[in-house]
């Protein structure tokens, strides 16, 4: 019988992004996350978040559950397919709760790895879109890690008649380990297509700051 791997982990974010929008308006958010790993390939996830809404009375924010199967060839790429599914609280950035289911296929060799997502209702019903991103992460050093990432996310099909045009983030971030807890650090851009997340203006260039611990 395959072994199984467990793990659970509590972070906090100065700021809920999204690629390169923000969710949570500039408020910290905090989160526990639990994961499931099978030595046969399957996997499967569940987070669940809340914010620091203002005048600092936390709500709920999120709840986030995912699965999937990897499968580790002989050349040594990982083939990933799996879906995941995220509510978010009307306390979200969002006027009213929302939701997002997508369905992915990713590759990974290496420091390098890339996913295709496809959803049938990116925050709104109807709207079906397909996402691309490419990811990085290399170790320059003991405990210490620099990430980078870039996506780009095409509209396929709207409820309405407006058009949007691609849209294009992009981050670049830095970890140092310390034991259990790690700290993070990341400054996330973008190129706005159009606004799927929310009604309010926000900035696409942000810096967020981070804490996790394993538990």
């Amino acid at each position: 019988m395959a072994s199984a791997e467990t793990g659970l982990a509590a972070s906090i974010v100065s700021d809920a992004r999204f690629r390169g929008y923000s969710l949570s308006e500039g408020r910290p958010v905090g989160t526990f996350d639990f994961a499931y790993d099978n030595a046969s390939g399957f996997y499967a996830g569940l987070s669940a978040s809340g914010v620091l809404r203002r005048g600092g009375h936390p709500a709920p924010f999120a709840l986030q559950g995912d699965g999937g199967y990897a499968k580790r060839l002989a050349s040594g790429t990982t083939v990933d397919v799996g879906i995941t599914h995220t509510t978010y609280s009307h306390y979200s950035s969002g006027e009213r709760g929302t939701s997002l289911t997508e369905i992915y296929a990713g590759v990974a060799r290496g420091a390098v790895s890339s996913r295709l997502s496809m959803s049938p209702h990116y925050f709104e019903p109807g709207r079906w879109t397909a996402y691309g991103e490419v990811n990085a992460s290399v170790s320059p050093a003991r405990n210490w890690s620099l990430d980078g990432h870039a996506g780009m996310l095409v509209t396929l099909s709207a409820p309405s008649t407006e058009s949007y045009r691609p849209d294009f983030d992009w981050s670049v971030g830095v970890s140092r380990a310390l034991g259990r807890v790690s700290l993070h650090a990341s400054w996330s851009d973008g190129v706005p297509g159009g606004d799927f997340y929310n009604r309010r203006r926000h900035s696409r260039s942000a810096l967020v700051l981070g804490a996790s611990v394993a538990l």
